[in-house]
């Protein structure tokens, strides 16, 4: 099959050699630079690791554009043996950014860590969210990259210590503008391309929130503040399906996304009840043939777990309705991009339900790019309201 790269695509490829750290924004085609870059002298005994519902789909990716890799899933990474790769890609490389010099170093940061250490070979990060909830995360991403900062230097930087009620001991938290300072930093080093960069007319995005009253909630004196919240944050998800089915009305497919399990299973009882409802959560198998499925249907709704809005194609949707919102801004970031990719951008409107308080703060502080902590709540801090 003859296929021709996009022109910033083509434009990368001439650019980067052995060290590539692509930021390009959610359906822009990181896939392709990957491949391309591979395919030049790099993918003699080559290594792709990805999350385990894109396997299939790297595969098929590599074969269109004649590129050698082996692709195994970050679970497979940790089993992996060590050896030294003709070239890595590591694909949501935000997944493995836990920090690496101070508590909280998870499994997967360590596993890409050490395969990185063992050999110096051609490396690419791709993401389209780099930092997630704290500056460590790009200090991560950069120690993989080969440009390792000291990570004193970096949090002085980034963080203070501070004194809080909340805490038994002072803590090093991040500088109030801490986005701003280490989006510098992320432009000094990142390769970073987004829709308006490769497309002259760009479709409009419209949102629309609608609220409602919630119901009265009546707090258990004995719990504690995240506990609180997220009873009554669970409490507020009760009734949506009413007004996801009348935002059904306008659209043949509606792609909804939902926080908690025990959401997405009610709504589910409740949608096919109207048409064909297709749902993924952290415990269905064969999510990926369910996705595709769904992108490829007339008329469908498909209810998709806030937390897995990564690494997927839902661009024949032009409606999201966000019942509730992941607590994680790159969860909700994530999730926007599925439904506009480059080959097939059309007009998108994301609808957010706002049934309460709860439903409130989580929504402003994630659009505030924060993400949200239900403990740190302040009608629930030491449960006194």
């Amino acid at each position: 099959m003859s296929m021709k790269p996009l022109p910033h695509q083509e434009k990368f490829v001439k650019g980067y050699k052995d060290k590539a750290f692509l930021v390009h924004e959610g359906g822009t085609g990181k896939t392709v630079c990957a491949c391309l870059w591979l395919k030049d002298n790099r993918d003699n005994d080559a290594l792709v690791i990805c999350p385990k519902r894109v396997v299939n789909k790297w595969q098929i990716e590599l074969n269109k554009w004649g590129t050698k890799a082996t692709v195994v899933s970050k679970e497979q990474l940790k089993k992996l043996a060590i050896k030294k790769w003709s070239a890595i890609v590591c694909d949501e490389a935000d997944e493995f950014a836990s920090p690496l010099f101070i508590k909280g170093r998870s499994q997967l940061s360590t596993a890409l860590y050490q395969l990185i250490k063992a050999h110096d070979v051609p490396f690419m990060l791709l993401t389209a969210t780099p930092i997630r909830s704290n500056p460590w995360n790009l200090h991560t991403l950069l120690t993989f990259y080969g440009k390792y900062i000291e990570w004193k230097k970096w949090r002085d930087a980034f963080f203070r210590l501070e004194s809080r009620p909340f805490l038994p001991y002072p803590a090093w938290l991040p500088h109030p503008d801490w986005r701003k300072q280490v989006r510098q930093v992320l432009e000094k080093h990142a390769d970073i391309v987004l829709f308006k960069d490769c497309v002259n007319d760009l479709p409009p995005v419209t949102e629309e929130i609608i609220k409602t009253k919630a119901l009265p909630f009546k707090i258990n004196a004995e719990w504690e503040a995240k506990s609180a919240f997220v009873e009554e944050h669970r409490f507020e998800q009760k009734e949506k399906a009413k007004q996801i089915l009348e935002i059904g009305k306008k659209y043949r497919k509606v792609l909804v996304v939902a926080y908690y399990v025990e959401q997405v299973k009610e709504l589910e009882k409740q949608l096919k009840k109207d048409r064909h409802t297709i749902t993924v959560y952290g415990g269905i198998k064969d999510q990926e043939a369910l996705l595709k499925e769904a992108n490829e249907v007339d008329e469908c709704y498909l209810i998709v777990q806030a937390s897995l809005g990564a690494g997927f194609d839902a661009d024949t949707f032009s409606c999201v309705v966000f019942a509730s919102m992941s607590y994680s801004v790159r969860d909700y970031v994530q999730m926007t991009f599925r439904v506009r990719r480059i080959h097939n951008l059309h007009p998108v409107i994301y609808y957010y339900l706002i049934n309460g308080r709860c439903d409130k703060a989580v929504f402003d502080q994630v659009k505030k790019g924060f993400d949200f902590i239900p403990s740190l709540w302040k009608p629930y801090l030491n449960s006194q309201e």
